[in-house]
């Protein structure tokens, strides 16, 4: 597979289907400057569109962080030379932190590895992942009220969603670190590991588990999933979702009459790269 060319990120395929990136900032805790905001959200674009990808799995560089949030450092510099916000792009796309953090339409799963600090933004693009491994000495945080600035690439929203009104609070305004496994009973990490366990490896096995099932099925599933999110009423979001362009892929596709077949003759089902959505209008995208 030709990879897209990348500044700030590794790119590689280590299982099937799996395409992991890991963020090279080392140096930097993995902490994004704009550029690497929007090159990640590139990445991702690619890929969405990329035909035999169907799991992605992020991690950090260097082994003490997988993204310190935003990198501050550069953030003063601009605001010191008064180039803050003069580019015709701003911090980070509409799409949030990384690209990540406020996207709506993905149709695949995302697992982030993390080993080490997720603070900030990194905590933010955490919580959009749909699953989140962790080592034991990982730290989580929302420590933007502590340096004067604040929640704003769509994290705070998706936290007050999974969390009780009082867990949020403390976790957005007390600005404090909070250990893996105070994210895990809060719902937030689906896994703990050992420091001395290959987060990546751990993060291999939960994204395997995914790319063993129907694309189509597993993508169709997550955008439900989304749907149900976003939509005030489930009834509405179930109706949305079974009649949206997603869903017409998915029932027309070649893995559904494949899984249908494979349960009928039993025998394991061989899955195809999943079937191109179609867009007829806007309603269906989120």
């Amino acid at each position: 597979m030709q990879f897209p060319s990348a500044q700030y990120f590794l790119l590689s395929i280590p299982e099937p289907h799996v395409l992991l990136i890991t963020i090279n900032r080392p140096k930097q805790f993995n902490a994004l400057n704009p550029d690497a905001n929007w090159e990640l959200n590139r990445l991702l674009d690619w890929a969405e569109d990329t035909d035999d990808i169907w799991c992605i799995v992020i991690t950090g560089a260097g082994g003490k962080a997988f993204c310190a949030g935003m990198d501050l450092v550069n953030w003063n510099k601009e605001r010191k030379s008064g180039s803050d916000g003069q580019g015709t792009e701003s911090h980070m796309p509409p799409t949030g932190f990384g690209g990540l953090s406020n996207r709506a339409l993905a149709r695949k799963p995302v697992i982030a590895a993390v080993n080490g600090y997720a603070l900030g933004g990194g905590t933010e693009m955490v919580m959009a992942c749909n699953i989140v491994v962790a080592t034991k000495k990982s730290k989580f945080g929302l420590p933007e009220v502590k340096r004067g600035v604040t929640i704003a690439a769509g994290g705070l929203a998706r936290l007050a969603r999974a969390v009780s009104y009082q867990t949020v609070s403390e976790i957005a305004l007390t600005g404090r670190h909070f250990t893996a496994e105070e994210f895990k009973n809060y719902g937030l990490v689906n896994q703990v590991v050992d420091d001395n366990v290959d987060i990546v490896q751990a993060a291999l096995e939960w994204a395997k588990k995914i790319v063993a099932n129907s694309p189509d099925a597993v993508f169709i599933t997550k955008y439900g999933i989304m749907l149900a999110l976003e939509r005030g009423s489930m009834f509405d979001a179930t109706q949305e979702w079974m009649e949206s362009d997603e869903a017409i892929a998915w029932r027309n596709g070649d893995n559904l009459t494949e899984g249908l077949a494979a349960f009928a003759g039993k025998r394991a089902p061989v899955w195809k790269n999943p079937a191109r959505v179609i867009h007829r209008n806007n309603k269906s995208k989120l």
